[in-house]
């Protein structure tokens, strides 16, 4: 069979969908673009945002437009919180939830072979993590390891806990296992990635720490590069960075979720820190990795949030000295607390402040590409661009040079300049193999 697929949403969603090609390639089948003709479409979902419902919907409707005989699942978090409406309003013949991924393989080869649809019975709520092959998704040069699943945080803003059910973990031995299954397969970038990677072990047995996790999967790849995904800022502790300290392959490039730097806002969203506890994390990073990318993302706009709480969350951000921060204007999600806040802030005025807030933190980003001119950064190449090399360092810097054909090679690179549009320029040394 052909399959296509197409993926909305976060890097999780991602791991998942190399996981399926993987899945579909060890039976035999070939994977082909999107919009390409296809047996079987699969639409990975999202449902962070109405908006990212309505992209899931729109992505299932094309694909019976270029072959109407086709099989096409939609499974994910949109189908998971909307299942009758991934059947009705997506045309999907197999509806499958956030777990049970590895039953898609399955249900699609019986469809095919008994010119028939299963129906939507892998609609249920996940309660062990599902082991799924580790990789990256075609073309990539870094890989994604998939380490947790769900979240039990219940910020008031967010529909995932509720799409993807409690925590679960995968098993410490197996996280090992896999990231040194990548280093042998040649990926010299390993993305540790979950829904809240920072609840990761609370369901083990014996409660492996975030930190523990980090440290093993360095030690069983030490020649690959390490990037972990987002994390909680309570995450980052003294024993955190003792653990972790040792490995020079762990990528100095934390990303801390803030969502808003004024101790009001934080306690209407439900999130468990505070301002002052955010900064100390900053702190002990910049601290321990001189140098060190801390990003971030901020919501503004969110119910209640006054024009002095807006300029207290910018300006606690910009005394972080934060690499860069990622700016969404607050959207209403049904099906969460938020939506039924007093106080919603209308829609224009959020995009205002949106705008406002990124003119305000794009300097903030370009400062902290521009204190690496001058420095030798070890930049992994992935692809070209405007008949430009294009890769990244271990802070997650984009890096150009005018060399071609240096893609999934580890080069370094001496830093010459800062182009307008925010990426680095740079030469290759000489020494380099």
């Amino acid at each position: 069979m052909k399959i296509a697929f197409y993926t909305l949403g976060c890097k999780t969603n991602q791991f998942e969908t190399q996981a399926l090609e993987t899945l579909f390639e060890q039976r035999g089948h070939t994977i082909v673009p999107f919009d390409e003709f296809a047996n079987v479409y699969i639409v990975n979902t999202c449902t962070v945002t109405a908006l990212s419902d309505k992209k899931s919907r729109n992505a299932a409707r094309r694909c019976k437009k270029i072959n109407p005989q086709a099989t096409l699942i939609v499974c994910g978090c949109y189908s998971q919180m909307e299942p009758e409406q991934a059947r009705e309003m997506c045309g999907a013949d197999i509806v499958v939830g956030t777990g049970c991924k590895g039953q898609i393989v399955e249900l699609a080869e019986q469809a095919q072979a008994e010119a028939s649809f299963p129906g939507g019975s892998a609609v249920q709520e996940a309660r062990e993590f599902e082991v799924l092959p580790a990789g990256g998704l075609r073309g990539r040069t870094r890989a994604l390891l998939k380490v947790q699943d769900g979240c039990q945080n219940f910020c008031t803003y967010c529909i995932i806990p509720y799409a993807r059910g409690r925590c679960r973990s995968i098993p410490l031995t197996e996280a090992v296992r896999q990231a040194a299954f990548l280093e042998k397969e040649g990926y010299q970038e390993i993305v540790v990635t979950g829904i809240e990677v920072s609840s990761y072990g609370i369901d083990l047995p014996d409660h492996p720490s975030p930190a523990a996790l980090l440290a093993a999967i360095c030690r069983a790849a030490p020649h690959t590069r390490i990037r972990v995904g987002s994390l909680e800022p309570r995450t980052i502790t003294p024993e955190f960075l003792e653990e972790v300290g040792p490995y020079p392959n762990l990528c100095p490039h934390f990303h801390l979720s803030l969502q808003s730097g004024c101790p009001d806002t934080l306690r209407r969203m439900n999130r468990k820190y505070t301002p002052e506890r955010y900064a100390q994390s900053v702190e002990m990073l910049q601290a321990a990795y001189l140098g060190c990318a801390v990003t971030t993302d901020l919501i503004v706009g969110f119910p209640g949030e006054s024009r002095e709480d807006f300029e207290e969350s910018l300006a606690f951000v910009e005394a972080c000295g934060l690499a860069q921060v990622h700016v969404f204007p607050y959207s209403r999600r049904k099906g969460t607390p938020a939506y039924s806040m007093p106080n919603q802030i209308p829609q224009k005025e959020k995009e205002e402040r949106s705008r406002e807030a990124i003119g305000r933190f794009h300097t903030l980003h370009q400062n902290f590409l521009r204190s690496k001119v001058g420095q030798v950064l070890p930049v992994l190449f992935e692809q070209e661009k405007d008949g430009l090399s294009s890769g990244f360092s271990p802070e997650y810097c984009e890096v150009r040079v005018n060399e071609k054909e240096l893609h999934n090679q580890l080069l370094s690179v001496r830093i010459t300049g800062l182009s307008e549009d925010g990426w680095l320029t740079g030469s290759i040394l000489p020494e380099n193999p």
